[in-house]
Formats: C-alpha cells, structure tokens, sequence
C-alpha cells in the first residue's frame, strides 16, 4: 500500500515525478532476492515488508526536504544504498518510505593528501580505479566493490588490508549527515570549511553515534557525503582480465603479490601473524576458511560439492594455511626486502610456499564476491571479533563447538575454524564465523545459532561484536556495562523522538525474537514488557 498521499505529493515536488513511485511492481524490485546475504531468515520472512513507496534524492537539500516531509506526517523512512546489509537494508514496517541514494554518484578525489569525496550512490568500483590511477587504493570492504562504499564504512569496512591501513572508522575523515529532523550536521574538519583532511576535528566527530564499532544501518540519520582516507600504493595500475564472472586483476609480482604459506600447525598461524606484525613488513595476513579453497576452484554449485565433500574433519583439522600479501609500495627493493624477510618468518616457522597465482579478486575489486554463497544460497558472518589478538584467537572453537548442535540446516564444513586476520600491524586479532545454509529449507535453526552465540560470547566474557542492529539489544548490551543498551536507546530518542528513521531499529532484532515463536526457546533474558515506541508507530509494529 501507498504512502500517505499529500507526502507523497509533497516529496514529488521535490525530486520530480520521474523520482518517486509507489507501483507496487517497483516497491517490490526492493525487496530480497533468491539468494545471497541473509536470504531465506527468519528474521526477513518476519521482518521486512514491502516498500509505501521509493524516491531518488540527487543533492543533500533533496535529502533534507524528504526528511523533513517524513517528520512533518510522521512517516517512516529508510536510507537505502546498494542494499548492504540485504533484509536488514528494507523497511520494517507498513508504508514505509525507501530512499534510494542511486543517484547521488558525485566524487572528488585529493591525490596530493591521499583523500576521496564521495556521495552514498558511489560503489568501491569506481572509486578503487580512479584511486589506482592516482597512485592510491581504497580499502574495499568483504561485502564487494559493487556495494556504496558510504554504506559499507558506516556499518562494517573490514577488510585483510586492515593489517596495514587500520580500522574502518579511521578512514572515516568527514562526513555531512541529514539528521532525522532534517538538520545538516558536517562532522570533523567539514564543520569549518570544504576540506575533509581531519575526521578528529575541528568540528565534531559523529563517527561514534553514527556507526561506532559496528553500524545502526541508518536509523540515526543518512550520510550524504563522506571524506575517505585513501593510501599510497605503487605505480602500476592493475589490469583486469578475463569475461565475467570468471574476472580477476592481474598483478605486477614485482610491486603487488600474495603468497600462500602450508604450515605445519595452528599455533604456527598464530606466530605467523605476530611476527610478520612485529616485522611491520606486509599489506595483509590472514588464515581463510579451508573451503574457500573449494569455492575458488569450483565453477558451479555441483562441482563444490564434488570438491568439498571428499574433504574430512581429519583432513580439515590438518590444513594449515597463512595468506600473506606483499606490497612494494616504495621500490621494487623495498618488496624484495619484505619477501626476504617473509621467508626467514616461514622458515624458523616450518612455513612453506606454495604456487600462487599472480591476481587479486578479492581485496582490491572483489569481483568473486558474490559466489561466497554459491554452495548453499544463503549466508552470514556470525559475528566480527575485534579484540586483543590473543582472544580473537581463541574465538574458533568455540564457534565450531557451537555449530554442531544447528547442523542441518548449517552447512557441514568439517569443523573448519573459520577465518583469522591481524590488524593494525598484529596489534588487534580480527575474527569472523561464517555460515552457510539453503533458503528453501527449514532456517529455524540458523536463526537460533545466531542468538545463541550472542549468549555464548556474554557468558564468556567475550566481545559481542555485532551489537545493536545485529543481535537483541537487552541480551548483549547490559553485557558492555550498565546500562550501556539504555544508552543507545536514549540517543535515538534524542535524535528521532517519533521513531521515523528506520523503525524499529535499534531494535529490530529483539522484535524479531518477540515474534518469531520458533526463537521462544533461546530467549532467556529480560526485555521490558512494551519498547520504547511512541504512539503513532505502534500500530505499525503489531
């Protein structure tokens, strides 16, 4: 069903009647296709809806008219770019507004201070090749280069090449953001002038409410322009080869090359990592799930299959391998030197080299992104550990041990560990459990797993990464300190007092636990009997 009609009327004054539709056919187009990140949840069966409506914004004034219509009749609305975070991205309530940020696509790049200016309809593409073209690369995020590098820095931006470059939201130098009342707010060095060269000041510094460790996916307001800290690279721009989807950039061994290393036990790994850190040589370290290797080689779903299932957790349990990427970012000799280096880690290691190919498709463009869910449909990162490496770790076993008891629906993987990286030159340890699992089947479980290691990582004392719009916000936030859930909930009351933006988050997944019958059996903590919506969105929510 449509959004209410006078603002509809009003937002088409905006933009334009080619700009805004409430075709049912077009607000459906939104929605979730057959496969892919969370396809198949319970949490998009219970909780997504179909669009009121969609509008295309072009300038920040475009952006800041439409929210101040959506607070004006009380209409709910949610920033969509590229579709992120897949059922998380669309509306969760009836007649809701999607606005699209397609069309804000202007950037600027800063090649002398190492900076990219983007709009949110900018994907990593794009700017990666205007980057590489001035001497410098973009991190690009594990959802993509085919994603809104905006989106992707406010509610995740990890990558392998974090090892070098650093966390997400230090690449974060500016940003202007539309508040949900339909106030402009430009964030660091943005607030005094045009220049974005200083995210830590002069003005202030959003990147905590905004996205924090880990995003709101958009509930405390839409960023429409963003400074990017960009980072030197070396003279050689990579050249792309091959006829989609079989894709891949050809890289110069002399500059730019990875390295995969078999290494004779686990606790080797662990060493690897410290002490190509402690080496400060390297642009990225980091241990994959085992059957990426499958999916690398696999051209079709059957042939995964042929490939993985001749795998065993013996055969598993025995596979140690250490990806390393080497940049010559100064010289050739520069990249001579770290490769000599590398090799003297490998060999006091037990480290051996094995044949690699000379081409990326993973960290630069990611072209092969979208086959991560090639066996089985649907997938997910579980949770994102970002603690002292030591601890990040440790996280494996307990995530496997975990699985077992949802295995079917999740995929059988052999109890692999999943996938480790260094951070910040092996100062931080970076942890992500991924699953997988088939749409069309019974996903009851894979929904409980995902609340249930929550609560395994709250007894445990370990980091509950994927807080706020990713778990129940009363299970995990008491957990960072008293009161800390409160907290939160008392700045999206500040912010947006009627709940417009992107209802109801930050509370999405506790609602998705208070509907979903299936998820009564994992719930055991306290959430109050009535959230704090106000009164024009609880019919809404029913």
């Amino acid at each position: 069903m449509s959004i209410n009609m006078h603002a509809y009327k009003a937002i088409e004054a905006v933009v334009g009647s080619n700009y805004i539709t409430d075709d049912p056919v077009d607000c459906e187009g939104y929605r979730s296709g057959p496969g892919g990140y969370e396809s198949g949840t319970g949490y998009e069966r219970v909780m997504t809806k179909i669009a009121g409506a969609v509008v295309m914004p072009r300038t920040t004034e475009d952006v800041q008219k439409i929210v101040k219509i959506c607070r004006r009749y009380k209409l709910p609305f949610v920033p969509y770019s590229t579709g992120f975070y897949g059922p998380r991205s669309h509306p969760h309530v009836e007649h809701e507004l999607i606005i699209d940020m397609k069309r804000m696509r202007d950037f600027s790049i800063d090649p002398k201070h190492f900076s990219i200016t983007v709009q949110p309809g900018v994907i990593y593409s794009q700017i990666q090749q205007i980057c590489f073209e001035n001497g410098a690369y973009v991190v690009i995020g594990g959802g993509g280069a085919q994603t809104s590098a905006v989106a992707n820095l406010l509610n995740d931006g990890w990558s392998p090449l974090s090892f070098r470059v650093g966390l997400p939201q230090r690449r974060i130098l500016g940003m202007e953001i539309v508040m949900p009342d339909g106030e402009i707010v430009k964030m660091g060095s943005l607030a005094a002038g045009d220049d974005p060269f200083w995210g830590e000041g002069i003005g202030p510094d959003l990147r905590g409410i905004m996205r924090g460790y880990t995003g709101l996916l958009g509930c405390l307001g839409i960023c429409t322009k963003m400074a990017i800290k960009t980072l030197p690279f070396q003279p050689e721009v990579p050249q792309p080869t091959g006829v989609s989807p079989e894709t891949t950039l050809m890289l110069d061994p002399k500059r730019v090359r990875w390295i995969n290393f078999t290494m004779p036990s686990l606790e080797s790994i662990e060493q690897a990592h410290l002490m190509i850190g402690d080496a400060e040589i390297g642009a990225a370290v980091t241990k994959v799930p085992t059957f990426w290797r499958a999916i690398a080689k696999a051209e079709c779903k059957e042939e995964f299959w042929d490939l993985w299932l001749k795998e065993t957790e013996e055969s598993v349990a025995n596979f140690f391998l250490v990806r390393v990427m080497l940049i010559g970012y100064t010289s050739e000799e520069q990249m001579d030197y770290d490769y000599n280096v590398l090799l003297d880690i490998m060999n006091e290691l037990g480290g051996k080299e094995r044949r690699t190919k000379p081409s990326d498709e993973s960290w630069f463009k990611n072209a092969d992104s979208a086959g991560m869910w090639l066996m089985t449909g649907s997938y997910v990162s579980v949770d994102y550990v970002m603690d002292t490496f030591t601890q990040a770790f440790k996280q494996g076993p307990n995530y496997r041990d975990l699985k077992d008891k949802y295995t079917p629906p999740l995929m059988p993987d052999c109890k692999d560990l999943g996938w480790f990286q260094s951070c910040e030159m092996g100062h931080l340890g970076y942890y992500e459990y991924l699953i997988y699992w088939d749409q069309r089947e019974d996903t009851n479980g894979m929904d409980q797993f995902y609340v249930e290691s929550a609560k395994m990582n709250v007894r445990n004392g370990a980091y509950p990464a994927l807080l706020s719009a990713h778990q129940p916000m009363y299970l995990t936030g008491p957990a960072y300190g008293p009161g800390y859930h409160e907290w939160i909930l008392d700045l999206k009351a500040a912010f947006d007092p009627d709940w417009i933006c992107h209802p109801p988050l930050p509370l999405a997944h506790d609602e998705f636990v208070k509907r979903a019958p299936w998820m009564a059996e994992v719930k055991d903590w306290e959430t109050p009997e009535e959230f704090p919506y106000p009164e024009n969105l609880k019919k809404l929510m029913q």
